[in-house]
């Protein structure tokens, strides 16, 4: 009989930047660590000056460590610093295991080393596959996140109702322009003062709007679309919100009512076929054929593309674009847990763009709506 070939499982990175090592072991680090799992038991290996909070942050029965006492425990020579190729070989031999899974973007250099001296390293493409489907506990901490998003969104439209409309359809608040930049610094500093952090939010206004990642900049005017995105990150727990409202100062011109329309309502649509069992990919073909319907056609040919070239969602959790996907390329099933983003949007770049986003998470029963920021296009 071939002698059967253990496993273990390999992290080196920091919590803060790696949602793997954050799911693995809870522990949040802005600096690199080591974690390894052989069997049912783990253990972090963390710089002395981590030892605390770990021991207090790490899922329990994680075994918490300094690399001092790892290189006691492993046998590793006293004199001179050791290299974390070293620390891990030492470990290898002192686990007994030989090969090991590591995520897609495990360091390349460590990786290169490790396997002249000997370790097999397997690249795994979905390294936690348990972060796919959400605990209850993981699903309240999204919810936070979305409400960082709210919070952030209602000032916001706070200061869109209290700008005015100037010579030019130019916005004025304050005595000044009101800008991309100052409406999104506005966004961002709330959601801080609630607990989160929000980086590259989009205040995107006019044609800008056409791009879907078109951050905003310059002076914003009345009567045009204005696109605002916002995917905070809760402190606490790391998890992350996310929300996108497209509004008007003002009037909105016919096409950008026409096109809102559309878009809530093919994201209703959407809202209301998440269950277990139907794929992503049934959704985002409901959601295309719905807007296709409506009388927006997407040109993918286009330079830039136009209409509707993007997937209806993504899901969230520890990083803002994670599994599973609402579009053509997921046949899997939705499982209960999943928590997905449902964002259709219609883009043209003669008038601007249109997107609207709520979260929702997968119960036995259907969805849950995470999301309670209102809907509505135009600020008067």
């Amino acid at each position: 009989m071939p002698r059967k070939i253990i496993k273990g499982r390999l992290l080196y990175a920091a919590s803060e930047s790696c949602a793997d090592m954050l799911y693995e072991t809870g522990f949040s680090a802005p600096d690199p660590f080591l974690w390894y799992a052989v069997h049912d038991e783990s253990t972090a290996v963390v710089n002395v000056l981590e030892i605390g909070r770990a021991v207090k942050q790490c899922r329990p029965g994680i075994q918490v460590m300094s690399f001092q006492e790892a290189a006691r425990r492993w046998g590793l020579p006293g004199a001179g610093r050791p290299t974390l190729t070293s620390y891990i070989l030492a470990m290898a031999r002192h686990v007994g295991v030989t090969t090991w899974e590591v995520p897609m973007d495990f360091p390349y250099g460590i990786a290169a080393e490790l396997l002249k001296l000997g370790l097999k390293l397997h690249p795994t493409p979905n390294f936690s596959p348990g972060r796919a489907c959400k605990t209850a506990a993981e699903i309240r901490h999204l919810k936070t996140g979305v409400q960082l998003a709210e919070k952030g969104l209602a000032r916001a439209l706070d200061i869109l109702r209290q700008a005015t409309i100037g010579p030019d359809d130019v916005l004025l608040w304050q005595g000044e322009h009101l800008s991309s930049e100052t409406l999104r610094g506005a966004i961002d500093a709330e959601i801080a003062r609630c607990g989160g952090t929000a980086s590259h939010t989009i205040a995107a206004h006019g044609r800008q709007a056409a791009d879907p990642h078109h951050e905003g900049s310059g002076t914003i005017r009345a009567h045009t679309p204005i696109v605002l995105d916002i995917f905070p990150r809760d402190h606490a727990s790391g998890y992350f919100g996310d929300l996108t409202r497209t509004v008007v100062k003002g009037r909105a011109p016919e096409i950008v009512a026409r096109a809102y329309q559309a878009v809530h309502q093919a994201q209703q649509t959407a809202l209301n076929m998440l269950r277990p069992g139907v794929t992503g990919e049934a959704v985002h073909r409901a959601v295309m054929e719905q807007l296709t319907a409506d009388g927006f056609l997407t040109d993918l040919n286009a330079e830039p593309p136009q209409g509707f070239f993007h997937s209806t969602g993504h899901g969230l959790g520890l990083e803002v674009h994670e599994l599973p996907r609402l579009s053509t390329a997921s046949s899997d099933p939705l499982l209960v847990g999943n928590v997905v983003t449902v964002e259709p949007g219609l883009y043209y770049p003669d008038w601007g763009g249109v997107r609207l986003e709520n979260v929702a998470a997968i119960t036995p029963e259907g969805a849950e709506d995470l999301t309670d920021a209102p809907f509505g296009l135009e600020i008067p």
